[in-house]
């Protein structure tokens, strides 16, 4: 073997090893659900949700608030001082990529994660 050869070897080794991490991992969405909080598009807090029930109140610095409900069985807006109130009525998000906004307040929660007993892959 010439040198040329190990280092492609090395680096073929390398890369495998990043795919299977990167695969292994599910690319970030694995494990329990997590409440994202987005304010003008800045992700500002991440909450799981496996722990004990918790209500955070999200300032929007211009006197605006949306107070979340965060539970094992979802997230919600429980309250908001907004004019339209359409964020308290989505209600509770439980599953990955739901979705609350509140356009008014520029406040976004997405949920990011992989649900209990949900299936990773169907093959056919």
């Amino acid at each position: 073997m010439k040198k040329a050869d190990i280092f492609i070897l090395l680096g073929a080794l390398v890369l495998a090893g990043v795919l299977f991490l990167v695969f292994a991992r599910g690319g970030g969405e694995t494990g329990a659900l997590t409440a994202e909080v987005y304010l003008a598009g800045r992700l500002v807090e991440r909450v799981p949700l496996d722990g004990p029930v918790t209500e955070r109140r999200i300032e929007t610095g211009d006197g605006g608030w949306n107070l979340l409900r965060v539970e094992p069985a979802g997230v919600c807006v429980a309250e908001a001082n907004c004019g339209n109130l359409t964020c308290v009525h989505t209600g509770r998000i439980s599953v990955p990529g739901g979705v609350i906004a509140c356009l008014p307040h520029r406040v976004l929660i997405k949920l990011t994660g992989r649900a209990e007993g949900e299936v990773d892959v169907v093959v056919g």
